[in-house]
């Protein structure tokens, strides 16, 4: 009995490898994606300045749908810190966001809320030596909620 518990083991834990390594998405070395970021913020901080326009920092969290139906990029968990500058008949701002996906791997990006682009600039696991651009749209209503379809184009370095 006790020779064949470290074979039975041997072959479960041989089985759950397997299966587990099935499940692992494999990033090609470049490529592009189309998915969705619904999100809800919170402004965490309001500079007034009278009828010269306000400053916002504010925290958003959303969460990630690949819009071409691949595991890749969907269903990530995003952070970001943003801040917003409205003044002279001129809106702008920028911030800096984390998505992490289900293993805790994690992209960094930053963006410009004027150009509206994401840049790629790294990040953690799988995601490591990541590079690109992820120009988006934003038809959700404002700052507080909404939605933004994101056209993502990266490369590993």
């Amino acid at each position: 009995m006790h020779t064949l518990t470290p074979i039975m083991l041997a072959i479960v834990l041989s089985l759950c490898c397997e299966m587990a390594a099935g499940d692992l998405i494999s990033i090609p070395k470049q490529g592009t994606a189309t998915y969705v970021t619904y999100y809800t913020g919170l402004a965490l901080a309001n500079l007034d300045m009278s009828d010269t326009g306000h400053a916002l920092l504010i925290e958003l969290f959303g969460t990630t749908r690949n819009m071409d139906d691949q595991k890749l990029f969907n269903d990530m968990s995003v952070h970001c810190l943003c801040y917003r500058v409205a003044g002279s008949g001129e809106v702008g701002g920028a911030g800096a966001c984390t998505m992490t996906d289900s293993d805790g791997d994690q992209l960094y990006t930053t963006f410009d809320a004027a150009a509206q682009a994401h840049t790629l600039i790294g990040g953690s696991g799988k995601y490591k030596g990541i590079s690109g651009a992820a120009p988006y749209t934003s038809p959700g209503p404002g700052l507080s909620w909404g939605s933004s379809v994101a056209k993502l184009t990266w490369q590993f370095r």
